[in-house]
């Protein structure tokens, strides 16, 4: 019979044995994952570089590669245009003017980092009137950029969009565009937080109310690199050796993404300490505007739920304004280029509240613009909307893309006057959400 410390020291080797087989299992397994991401994945970083280009803000650079992605759907590459957008190069103002062409306006929708430039639904759409409608002569280009809205948008047609002499004039409306029509409620939505950059100090074109009421528009603040916040404080050694890991592994870098998905669909905290902290200190400057009472949010993510509440704050009520003025801006200045207007509502408007959308339609609809409503044409196709974007991104996928240009396609079946062929015009108020849907109560 063995002593009882003789088995526990028996016990212990054996206990070590077995811990030793599986660290070693493990690392076998973490080396072939390690072998297996490096074969597979293109890159492992984003590259993106941007430039500040005065009477516009934050644009990427004409002429360079970017590469896109988000380490699970897509690893996209891409080079912007002598424009700076990733599209295709725009073609002469005498090419455009033979036939019909097309200018698409709006955000990272239109931008679409996530799909190949032939995949993009304004070049699907090409190829699509080539075939249904070959006598219009359908050509096409997007005027794209991530986190802008409509008022922030107003200089890519000017700029950009107007020289080639559009026939139609599209805008691609996402649910958060809204918001970046507001530029207080913009720098609480973007990184302007961490950067400590305040509603009059964006990198973007903006609205503003004049002492007189009117609504303006605002060049972006050219010193805005200047106000961001002092740089955090030096990192621990533990966050150091996490970041040099996940620079140097596929492995780590894909579990770390891994996790971040994983936590973004973990329900929001009740309470987020640094939006509330930011907002106090708006409220304490002489200057702020405009008035926060009746709107006391906690957490981030809520921000733009808010526009689906029955009754809004008046920075909410401001934020309508603000993009009513830029879709009075975009009709007129399509009026008088001889263009049509129509906007485009991404399957994600009514994401965070059906009355969204509505107030978009009623919006439009007042403005006479048609809404085409992707969403709806998703489920008239059979199709589910869930496939029209990403498993991990709210993007459209191509599938989203062909959607989009079918959309768009049987539209301009319906108008083809657009493209100043005869067959009767149709009425742009019969056009809007076509079928209309109650809003809610």
């Amino acid at each position: 019979m063995q002593p009882p410390l003789e088995k526990l020291r028996r016990a212990l080797r054996l206990a070590g044995w077995n811990l030793a087989w599986v660290m070693a299992a493990l690392a076998l397994l973490g080396l072939a994952a390690e072998v297996w991401l490096r074969a597979k994945v293109p890159f492992k970083e984003a590259h993106a570089p941007t430039v500040f280009v005065p009477g516009l803000g934050i644009m990427l650079p004409p002429g360079t590669e970017i590469r896109w992605t988000n380490k699970f759907d897509f690893w996209t590459v891409s080079r912007t245009n002598r424009l700076g957008f990733l599209d295709r190069e725009p073609p002469s103002p005498q090419r455009a003017a033979q036939g019909c062409h097309i200018a698409v306006i709006g955000d990272s929708f239109v931008a679409a980092r996530e799909v190949p430039i032939a995949d993009k639904f304004h070049v699907r759409l090409e190829e699509m009137a080539g075939q249904a409608l070959p006598h219009l002569d359908i050509s096409s280009s997007a005027f794209g950029r991530a986190s802008t809205g409509q008022v922030n948008q107003l200089p890519f047609y000017d700029r950009y969009a107007r020289p080639l002499g559009p026939k139609l004039l599209v805008l691609v409306f996402f649910d958060n565009d809204f918001l970046d029509n507001s530029p207080f409620l913009d720098s609480l939505d973007r990184a302007s937080i961490q950067r400590r950059l305040g509603p009059k100090h964006l990198p973007y074109v903006h609205a503003q109310r004049a002492a007189d009421g009117r609504i303006a528009l605002r060049p972006p603040d050219p010193l805005w690199a200047s106000r961001l916040a002092q740089p955090p404080s030096p990192p621990t050694w533990l966050s150091r050796a996490a970041e040099r890991a996940i620079g140097l592994s596929y492995l780590a870098d894909w579990l770390d993404a891994k996790t971040g998905a994983m936590t973004s669909v973990l329900p929001s905290p009740r309470a987020d300490p640094e939006l509330i902290a930011w907002l106090e200190r708006l409220r304490a400057r002489p200057d702020q505007e405009p008035p926060l009472d009746r709107w006391r949010p906690t957490v981030k993510g809520r921000v733009l739920e808010t526009f689906g509440a029955a009754k809004l704050p008046p920075i909410f009520e401001e934020a309508l304004e603000f993009t009513a003025f830029a879709l009075d801006q975009f009709k007129e200045r399509a009026q008088r280029d001889g263009a049509s207007l129509v906007i485009l509502a991404t399957h994600r408007v009514a994401e965070h509240g059906e009355r969204i959308f509505h107030r978009l339609g009623a919006m439009a609809e007042a403005r006479d613009i048609p809404v085409i409503d992707q969403r709806e044409h998703i489920v008239r196709q059979g199709g589910r909307i869930a496939d029209a974007n990403f498993a991990h991104d709210p993007h459209w996928n191509p599938a989203g893309h062909r959607w989009a240009a079918q959309a768009l396609l049987q539209h301009l079946k319906r108008n083809q006057w657009v493209c100043g062929q005869q067959g009767g015009r149709t009425a742009q108020a019969g056009a809007v959400r076509e079928p209309s849907t109650p809003a809610p109560s």
